[in-house]
């Protein structure tokens, strides 16, 4: 593959996008609950929900370049992180055992599952080029 279609990658975009909304939630909660003292779980889905338009936005311009969306667009990006973030809450709340090598694996393979799925979904579905 070269220089410029790896630039042009949607997939490469969207794992861009991705990332950095993970680092901005990561942080953001992160923070929240350390100096601001605010309650784990609550800050986690509050930062995670207030993520949600910039991400789209984000996809949509940038990772997709998409001129129009699906008309449910916003909507169905909305059930699509609901769904990833819940798939990884149960894994994390039913499947963890407690040892570390394991659960990095289990962590990986759920994450990996999900951005995969969600790359689908994305470009398939909701930022699909109308035609």
């Amino acid at each position: 593959m070269t220089w410029r279609a790896l630039a042009d990658s949607s997939f490469l975009r969207f794992l861009l996008v991705g990332g950095s909304f993970s680092l901005i939630y990561s942080f953001a909660t992160a923070g929240l609950i350390r100096f601001a003292q605010t309650p784990a779980f609550a800050t986690s889905v509050a930062v995670y929900v207030l993520c949600i338009p910039l991400a789209f936005l984000s996809h949509k311009h940038f990772a997709f370049g998409a001129e129009t969306t699906h008309r449910s667009a916003f909507l169905l990006y909305t059930l699509t992180q609901i769904a990833s973030l819940s798939a990884v809450s149960f894994v994390t709340t039913r499947l963890v055992s407690h040892q570390f090598w394991p659960d990095v694996g289990l962590f990986l393979l759920t994450s990996a599952v999900a951005a995969v799925a969600s790359f689908v979904i994305n470009r398939f579905v909701i930022f699909a080029a109308e035609g």
